[in-house]
């Protein structure tokens, strides 16, 4: 049951360091906008590849809808 505490207290010694620990916080921010930035990216090429396989089905109703004499 010590041990427990003691490991609870130099948990929360270790929160309270890195909280005033300024080291790193640029690295994470960019490491947050590069993830929003991908999240966007695979986002819109799904959105693309949704439209572009609609146009290549119209497409191939046209070409099939051609009368040959």
């Amino acid at each position: 049951m010590q041990y427990m505490f003691f490991q609870i207290a130099r948990l929360a010694g270790r929160l309270r360091r890195l909280r005033h620990d300024v080291k790193g916080s640029i690295f994470v921010e960019y490491l947050l906008l590069l993830t929003l930035v991908g999240i966007g990216v695979i986002a819109g090429l799904a959105a693309v590849r949704v439209a572009l396989i609609n146009e290549l089905l119209d497409l191939a109703q046209a070409i099939g809808a051609i009368q040959c004499p």
